[in-house]
């Protein structure tokens, strides 16, 4: 069902002050009488996903990462609503106001498989754009794995590809900044380090993967709003990621799979969270080639921090 955002009457599934402050965000951001809302019901039922639609025409759609939410593309989407593009800003998994995974899965292939749904619901008649950031970026990897046929083109930001960069994961300046990866796996207490005093950490995460970046504060509540309702359910994706098989089999063959969808790949070479390092020599993993921008003066949140730059980049690419 398609139905407007709440401002004008139509979204009945937010679950509480957290969820309508995100949809707030949203619709703040795009000020825009054409934003609809869309529930879609993926994996058998499992997930209800919850996207911001914007404009008319072929399908972009946006899969956001951690610690953020659906308003983070908030930057790009004027500019790619006026060049003809219709946007769908998808809230990912445990995120408000998405419903949190009634099995609690949150692996790589539950992941793509998202993304392939909504494209599918969107989009079934034609291949759409896709652009992941953080986590979203990931997702889109086993995507385009799972259905190269449904995704005309790739843009990932700031996780570079599994397939080269793994390795370089274990490297010691790359696991002194993944230092919260192995805090998110301490049940109970992760929770409360990341809910203490207001949520502070997502605060420090920011400050430290994007040090040029002056987070707003609207911006910062929106975040905090997608993620205090499901905790962890937010942390249930690393916490996959290290389970017993979370790395091997289907996971792996998704990860580390040639892409083969036209591609292009963006990072900010200030980035506190991954290294400009780990993306040298990405252009063995993917099959039709891939266009590549280094952002001198941004950090984790490229798209943010230089729009003007990414978007010109983005339009041009997706042509």
């Amino acid at each position: 069902m398609l139905g407007r955002w709440p401002e004008q009457g139509g979204f009945c599934h937010a679950s509480g002050d957290s969820s309508r402050v995100a949809l707030q965000a949203m619709v703040a951001f795009a000020a825009d009488p054409g934003l609809f809302d869309r529930m879609i019901d993926v994996d058998g039922g499992d997930v209800r996903l919850t996207c911001g639609v914007v404009g008319e025409g072929p399908v972009v759609l946006c899969a956001h990462g951690f610690p953020d939410t659906f308003w983070t593309y908030r930057e790009q989407i004027p500019a790619l609503r006026d060049a003809g593009y219709q946007i769908v800003s998808v809230c990912m998994r445990g995120y408000a106001p998405s419903t949190p995974s009634r099995i609690g899965r949150y692996d790589v292939p539950s992941l793509g498989r998202d993304l392939c749904a909504v494209a599918k619901a969107l989009s079934p008649d034609q291949p759409v754009r896709l652009i992941g950031h953080d986590w979203g970026a990931i997702a889109a990897y086993a995507a385009t794995a799972l259905r190269p046929d449904r995704f005309s083109h790739l843009v990932t930001m700031a996780v570079p590809h599994f397939r080269v960069a793994a390795a370089r994961y274990l490297r010691p300046s790359q696991l002194r900044r993944s230092w919260y990866v192995g805090m998110f796996q301490l049940r109970g207490l992760a929770e409360r380090r990341l809910l203490a005093e207001d949520m502070a950490l997502i605060e420090q995460l920011w400050r430290d993967w994007s040090p040029g970046y002056d987070c707003p504060p609207e911006e910062m509540a929106s975040v905090k709003a997608a993620i205090r309702p499901h905790v962890s359910d937010v942390l249930g994706y690393y916490r996959a990621a290290f389970a017993p098989g979370g790395l091997f089999g289907e996971a792996r063959r998704l990860l580390f799979s040639r892409t083969d969808v036209r591609a292009m790949y963006v990072h900010g070479e200030q980035d506190g969270c991954v290294g400009a390092e780990l993306c040298r020599g990405i252009e063995s993993a993917y099959l039709q080639g891939v266009e590549t921008l280094s952002v001198p003066t941004a950090g984790h949140f490229v798209h943010l921090e230089e729009p003007a730059i990414v978007n010109r980049k983005l339009l041009s690419f997706f042509g």
